[in-house]
């Protein structure tokens, strides 16, 4: 996916959809966040998007416009995801994971800032702080109405209803972006000397057949997650790898196969690196205590599906992860990274 090629508009909201606009994310990052997280579950901002997009018609298509589908994407934004030609003929889990993608990493962009959801897919950017911009009606010519505070407004009282059931008072970011430091989540629990599971334990539990799943091709370990999971350090450490391919670029050899992922180096000089995100919450040089969120899973780089990839070097070795993880699960117990296996965790294919 290019997640600079989100353009899209509010159908139900008696508005037409934008004509592409690039959304340029350059514009709308700020340093990460300290608890580093999305704040607001997912699945409450997807609905909130096709309520007002397109009253929750996964095939609806917008007259004079490409965008369609229950986010109402452009094609061109699209980009034959799930190798569907346009957005309304992908079956709603397929719409609903390439939304997923687009949210996560304009919230890894922005502090987890639900606020800043609406501006961006709606307007394709956040303009800066006292721009005009704000309070002019973007293409009007195209039928839209609303200015971008205007449609921030009715977003946000709509996500805060699902969110907790309660009409909320429209928030408008009256010139600036509030930041949200340390949303809910940002975190996972430590275990005793120091360690912390990759990811929230109600995901693991799910997905615990996959504990002992071997890799492909080298020592490493794949673990198949939902789009916008929460990933964690499993050590304290230093951010040292940084990389930030945001495409699908599995028959790509000129792009990072990390996608977005990071490397973190312990006291013990182990290197821990994570990859295939869908964004960022720490930056290169960070340090990082075990347990806090290091990146949001998604599919980017080599990758063939959604999942969070793990490989532990020890002096320039790969070891299997599988060991460690499915003793951090079972009983809170570390292991010492340099005592895990260099084989058997593998398969060439």
């Amino acid at each position: 996916m290019n997640p600079k090629a989100l353009a899209v508009g509010a159908v139900s909201a008696g508005l037409l959809s934008l004509t592409m606009l690039p959304l340029l994310f350059a514009s709308v990052a700020g340093p990460s966040a300290p608890c580093g997280a999305t704040s607001g579950p997912i699945a409450v901002i997807q609905a909130t998007i096709r309520q007002l997009e397109s009253g929750n018609d996964y095939t609806a298509q917008a007259p004079g416009s490409s965008a369609s589908g229950a986010y109402q994407f452009i094609d061109s934004s699209w980009n034959n995801y799930g190798g569907y030609p346009r957005a309304y003929l992908a079956p709603p889990d397929v719409q609903d994971a390439k939304a997923a993608e687009l949210i996560t990493t304009v919230l890894g962009a922005n502090h987890g800032d639900v606020t800043v959801v609406p501006v961006a897919w709606y307007l394709g950017h956040v303009p800066p702080d006292g721009s005009a911009e704000w309070d002019t009606v973007p293409a009007p010519s195209a039928g839209n109405i609303l200015t971008p505070r205007q449609y921030q407004a009715r977003w946000m009282t709509v996500y805060n209803e699902k969110l907790t059931g309660t009409p909320a008072m429209p928030t408008s970011l009256a010139g600036s972006v509030p930041a949200n430091p340390c949303p809910a989540g940002g975190a996972g629990p430590t275990l005793p000397g120091g360690w912390a599971l990759p990811g929230p334990k109600d995901v693991l539990d799910r997905t615990a057949d996959q504990l002992d799943k071997p890799h492909h091709d080298f020592a490493a370990w794949d673990w198949s997650i939902p789009v916008g999971t929460p990933i964690y350090a499993i050590r304290a450490g230093k951010v040292i790898g940084y990389s930030n391919n945001p495409n699908n670029s599995i028959n790509d050899p000129t792009q990072d196969p990390c996608g977005i992922g990071v490397t973190i180096v312990d006291d013990q000089d182990v290197q821990w690196t994570y990859c295939h995100g869908s964004a960022h919450t720490v930056n290169l040089g960070d340090a990082v205590a075990a347990g806090q969120q290091i990146l949001v899973s998604g599919n980017t780089g080599s990758s063939t599906g959604a999942h969070v990839h793990i490989e532990i070097r020890v002096g320039g070795v790969d070891h299997c992860p599988q060991s460690l993880i499915e003793s951090l699960y079972r009983g809170g117990v570390g292991l010492d990274p340099a005592s895990l296996p260099t084989a058997g965790c593998f398969y060439r294919s």
